[in-house]
């Protein structure tokens, strides 16, 4: 019985595998990755779909997000989730090593052709949820885009897809995921081409904008409303000096969150998830919650009742219990938790817990334009709207930190209130980008890959950044068509010196190549010349590329397939030519040749 269930299996399968090895036969490679890429959303998606329910289930359990309380679960609860999550990562999951925020997936698209391992795929997913829902002051958006990436990484290769295919598929699972969880597609897309992908193709762009789409409209569909609830009022041309000074400080703020959070997880990082430290580390934590309960949790709740107008009334119930003036008070202890949340998100992720720095940027971004608004209005000198700084203060801050002042833009113009806010947004983004990078020139996700002596570029590709696939393209290679028959074949092989022939449809749509090697078996006999048609020949895999790539792509394909000798060059799905190894070679010593005279080596 068992051997009848395997020939069915294979039965099952072969037809399946044989489909996708031969796919360029039937479909062509752009439209079915846009095909892939919807599969992608839609699992990432109801991941992150099952994720936020999961978060939302235990806090509404245990905490009432509404109201802002003091109390002494707090000092646990963080441990509880840090401790579960070390739990099920040893023992349930079995990982010895778990690398944890989207470093590692910046590494593996640079160093690993963006593979990445199937536990990735539903491990941070568990992780997050107990560490994010049981107060860990961390977000969940990297945990999100580490799954989707490593969801589109996974069926890329069970699609035979190749390297450059598999991490626009990651890209677009990370895209997916940001999507989902924020409802924001163009700040998905963003997100994606600024933080995880260096370049990508007017042809690759498509399944990204489809996979955020379809991410939004799935999310839309099974959860209510959106994360952060704002309607913006119009910004005054008088403010922007105001805005300026504003992009500065969150600049400044940006650095100091990047070097307090990368120095405390060098210094105190849990590596060996041993469980006394991490009950050390989650204490810490609970304290930090203890003194103020609004680094609980992702922080929204906080970013909301800011918005709303209800958050004055927490601090006025604080104000009568103490001596201080409420001003005073309010001023302080908005600095005081904003300055502690960093500390707070580096010992939740140092100890074991699983999040990311997404979250808490905006949450310190929401406080602090809250503190800067209110502080200037306080003084007399002018009257500011203080929840366009709220908001404008989130894109400030995740510009900086995560050194994307484009997805910083569009995401919080998505997500709170549309883009009524937009020259504000780019204002304080940029301001606080160039800042930032000026002081701290490495993101937070890049700063360790950078002082590992990754990440630097090197004269080789940053000369072959400025030159495309046209520097090297030859168009002299005789093509074949579909059905032209073996004969056909014979005489154009007689005809030229060129060993690869490509096959093209007549309206010059590229369908595969032939090569000499294939044609060794039928070529010398006869009896086949009317038998055998071109399509039948094709070799079954072809990787292939863009003709506005540049040619550091080629270098990469050649490095990563040394048996590869022609790489076919297409416009879009038409066939324009050829690359082969021998002619970029030249070009490229070419090229180092001048630029090391122009060095005076």
């Amino acid at each position: 019985m068992s051997q009848q269930i395997k020939y069915i299996r294979f039965l099952l399968k072969y037809p399946v595998y044989k489909f996708f090895k031969r796919r360029n036969k039937y479909i062509s490679n752009s439209n079915f990755l846009i095909i892939a890429s919807m599969l992608v959303a839609v699992v990432v998606s109801l991941a992150a779909i099952a994720l936020k329910f999961a978060i939302h289930s235990i806090e509404n359990f245990l905490i009432n997000t509404n109201v802002f309380e003091l109390r002494f679960q707090y000092l646990i609860y963080p441990v509880l989730g840090i401790v579960l999550s070390l739990v099920f990562i040893r023992y349930v999951f079995g990982l010895k090593i778990f690398e944890k925020g989207l470093t590692s997936i910046i590494y593996r698209i640079n160093y690993k052709k963006g593979k990445i391992e199937p536990h990735h795929t539903y491990a941070h997913l568990v992780s997050s949820a107990f560490t994010v829902g049981l107060g860990g002051s961390v977000g969940v958006e990297a945990p999100i885009a580490i799954t989707g990436s490593a969801i589109g990484s996974n069926l890329a290769k069970h699609l035979f897809l190749n390297d450059s295919d598999r991490n626009l598929l990651l890209a677009c699972g990370a895209a997916a995921g940001i999507s989902a969880i924020f409802n924001c597609p163009l700040g998905g897309v963003i997100f994606a081409l600024e933080v995880l992908l260096r370049r990508v193709s007017i042809p690759a762009f498509i399944p990204l904008l489809i996979a955020s789409a379809t991410a939004a409209v799935i999310s839309h569909i099974f959860s209510q409303g959106q994360l952060i609830l704002f309607t913006a009022k119009p910004w005054v041309l008088s403010a922007i000096p105001y805005y300026s000074i504003f992009a500065i400080f969150c600049g400044l703020l940006s650095v100091y969150t990047i070097r307090v959070i990368y120095g405390l997880e060098a210094r105190f990082n849990n590596k060996h998830q041993k469980f006394l430290v991490a009950i050390a580390q989650g204490l810490l934590v609970g304290s930090l919650i203890l003194f103020s309960p609004l680094l609980y949790g992702e922080g929204y709740f906080v970013i909301n009742q800011i918005l709303n107008g209800t958050f004055d009334t927490y601090m006025q119930n604080i104000a009568y219990q103490s001596d201080f003036s409420y001003n005073v008070l309010f001023l302080s202890f908005v600095l005081i938790t904003l300055l502690l949340k960093p500390i707070a998100s580096a010992f939740t992720i140092s100890a074991g817990g699983n999040g990311g720095i997404f979250a808490p940027s905006l949450f310190i971004g929401a406080l602090f334009g809250l503190f800067f608004s209110r502080l200037i209005n306080l003084s007399g000198f002018f009257e500011l709207n203080e929840l366009n700084f709220v908001v404008t203060g989130m894109a400030g801050i995740l510009s900086g930190v995560v050194s994307a002042p484009l997805t910083a833009i569009f995401m919080i113009a998505e997500v709170a209130g549309g883009y009524t806010l937009f020259v504000p947004l780019m204002i304080v983004s940029a301001g606080s980008f160039f800042i930032t990078r000026l002081i701290e020139p490495d993101s937070i996700y890049t700063k360790k890959l950078v002082q590992d002596g990754y990440l630097k570029p090197t004269p080789e590709f940053e000369i072959l950044k400025d030159f495309s696939v046209r520097a090297v393209l030859e168009t002299d290679f005789p093509s074949l068509l579909p059905d032209d028959s073996l004969r056909r074949v014979t005489e154009v092989v007689s005809n030229t010196r060129r060993n690869i022939f490509p096959v093209v449809k007549r309206n010059g749509t590229f369908v595969g190549i032939v090569t000499m090697g294939q044609l060794k078996s039928t070529i010398f006999k006869p009896d086949l010349y009317d038998k055998v048609k071109v399509s039948e020949l094709l070799l079954d895999e072809v990787i292939s590329i863009e003709l506005n790539e540049s040619l550091e792509v080629i270098m990469e394909l050649f490095e990563s397939y040394p048996e590869i000798f022609y790489i076919p060059v297409l416009d879009g799905d038409t066939y324009v030519g050829f690359v082969s190894k021998s002619t970029f070679l030249n070009k490229y010593k070419e090229l180092m040749k001048e630029w090391a005279e122009k060095q005076h080596i």
